[in-house]
């Protein structure tokens, strides 16, 4: 049958409840990774990007918060906050230099 579906590649939608741990497991693992970022920042002053990509860190850097974001959390939304977190690190950066370039020191 060209139309007919199948229940092995049914997903249920996530309810409140897992939608509130999956949100709370990105905010745990963000949250860890931007403690990190601010740590390296300070450490190294040159060659440093101005915000973090959410999968490029050292595998000892926010494990347990990776492995609870990416568990509690369906794939597909874990690649769009990932998507997401990045496009809003480089506005803001973009913005920043923006400022910094209008108002010379």
């Amino acid at each position: 049958m060209l139309f007919s579906t199948s229940n092995r590649n049914h997903v249920e939608p996530p309810n409140r409840t897992s939608r509130a741990q999956c949100w709370t497991a990105r905010d745990g693992y963000f949250g860890c990774l931007e403690r990190n970022h601010r740590q390296q920042s300070e450490q190294q002053t040159s060659g440093n990007k101005y915000y973090f990509v959410p999968g490029e860190e050292p595998k000892q850097v926010c494990s347990t918060e990776r492995e609870a974001y990416h568990s509690l959390c369906m794939k597909s939304w874990v690649e769009h906050f990932n998507k997401r977190i990045v496009n809003e690190q480089r506005s803001v950066a973009t913005q920043v230099g923006l400022s910094k370039s209008r108002h010379p020191p």
